[in-house]
């Protein structure tokens, strides 16, 4: 089989594997669709994210939309030619988050793209059946991968423990901020504002249902939503920077909830703590998303999201530097690159 290994920040290098056999309670996926996230720029730009760093070369891509080939022994419920989305992160079941139902803070968890677990850049890969969820007649492939980054987004707002009517700000437009926003409509928000320095990826979210979309500057944004919804009630940090942490503390409402769902470079955030302390600010971090794929497929399914409308540009296998790129630089009006295997 083709796949595309990444040797080095910026070093990505296809070549020929053997295809894997799937063992007990896997099955061997062909791969359709893998969807390039924020996560993956990280690996390709900086070899890096926190202490997780690319030491091996590695295969990339987590975002997965996939046909069963093939089943390994004690695999029911799925069969060849099942269509599937997956889930990439495989917990160890035993530790106490597993024990818990926190899976996605489990610390021995196996995640698709990342060291040293390979990803999805390639044509084949077995995967624990359990974590494939078959997709309802005529979901696409695209759907399918899109239903991670909006797994993430569904997560972000439970974490945010909505009751409906709330002002909601979301820093950044990107796959994840869009994510956000369509499962903080579902989740009743009385007004939702957007920021984004990309004219582009405001338009997106105003079709996709925010009310108010502000381009420009992050911080004369953040600011200009603070001053028109005279402090947020949940305040979203999608953007992945430092800034975007602090910009969400200051423009946060009183007792409000501030939700950090993105990745900062370098690995290290900070805020102006008097800020925090004075509005009784509660801060929650996201890490991945927490059984949640499958709503993500329902919510698709019968027309509360649109999951289709996050897929922007196409590439071939051959072209995974030039979506890593794109994805990278945010140009062309990018919001979802996905590579086509």
């Amino acid at each position: 089989m083709k796949a595309v290994r990444l040797y080095a920040p910026g070093d990505l290098r296809a070549g020929d594997e053997p295809v894997p056999v799937p063992g007990p309670g896997e099955v061997l996926l062909r791969v359709r669709l893998v969807g390039v996230c924020a996560s993956d720029v990280h690996y390709y730009n900086e070899g890096r994210i926190g202490d997780q760093i690319v030491t091996e070369p590695l295969i990339l891509g987590h975002e997965v939309g996939a046909e069963v080939v093939a089943t390994g022994p004690g695999v029911s419920g799925l069969s060849p030619g099942d269509r599937v989305a997956v889930e990439p992160g495989q917990s160890c079941g035993n530790c106490e988050p597993c024990r818990r139902g926190w899976p996605n803070l489990c610390p021995a968890v196996r995640f698709f793209g990342t060291p040293p677990v390979d990803g999805a850049l390639r044509e084949f890969v077995a995967w624990p059946a359990r974590l494939c969820i078959k997709l309802p007649p005529g979901m696409s492939f695209d759907e399918a991968a899109m239903t991670e980054p909006m797994a993430v987004g569904i997560y972000a707002v439970d974490l945010a423990k909505m009751q409906g009517g709330e002002k909601v700000a979301i820093l950044g437009a990107g796959g994840i901020g869009l994510s956000v926003l369509q499962a903080a409509r579902v989740a009743g928000a009385g007004k939702i504002w957007v920021t984004d320095p990309l004219a582009e990826r405001c338009r997106f979210a105003l079709r996709l249902g925010a009310d108010h979309a502000i381009q420009g500057d992050p911080e004369a944004a953040a600011l200009a939503v603070r001053d028109e919804s005279g402090g947020p009630d949940v305040v979203f940090e999608c953007a992945g920077t430092n800034e975007a942490v602090q910009q969400a503390v200051a423009i946060a409402g009183f007792n409000a909830r501030v939700i950090i769902v993105g990745i900062p470079y370098p690995d290290e955030v900070c805020f102006t703590a008097s800020t925090a302390r004075r509005k009784n600010l509660t801060l929650v971090f996201v890490r991945r998303s927490r059984d949640a794929v499958e709503r993500a497929i329902e919510w698709a399914q019968d027309g509360r999201i649109d999951l289709k409308s996050l897929v922007t540009h196409r590439f071939s296998l051959d072209q995974a530097d030039l979506a890593l790129r794109l994805a990278r630089d945010r140009s062309d009006g990018v919001i979802r690159a996905v590579i086509e295997v």
